[in-house]
């Protein structure tokens, strides 16, 4: 079970992925920023299967409501070797 998706820079936690005000957390396939193109999951686990399926897709995070598609971490493990 995942508990967290997060963006670390440096060793240091700068962004998280956090629902939405309705629950939800927004991916989003390579190249599209648009809300129509989104891909919403209720858990953490769906979207981190999501992320790690296609090392190009971005998550939506806080602060800053920022797309992240760079140095993601899912539980402190690099998406990326996962």
């Amino acid at each position: 079970m995942v508990s967290r998706i997060c963006r670390i820079v440096d060793g240091v936690e700068i962004q998280r992925a956090i629902p939405d005000e309705e629950g939800m957390l927004h991916c989003y396939p390579e190249g599209q920023t648009m809300k129509k193109f989104a891909t919403l999951f209720d858990n953490l686990n769906d979207a981190a299967r999501y992320l790690i399926k296609d090392k190009r897709t971005r998550i939506r995070m806080e602060p800053g409501n920022a797309l992240i598609v760079d140095n993601i971490y899912i539980d402190k493990k690099r998406r990326e070797v996962l």
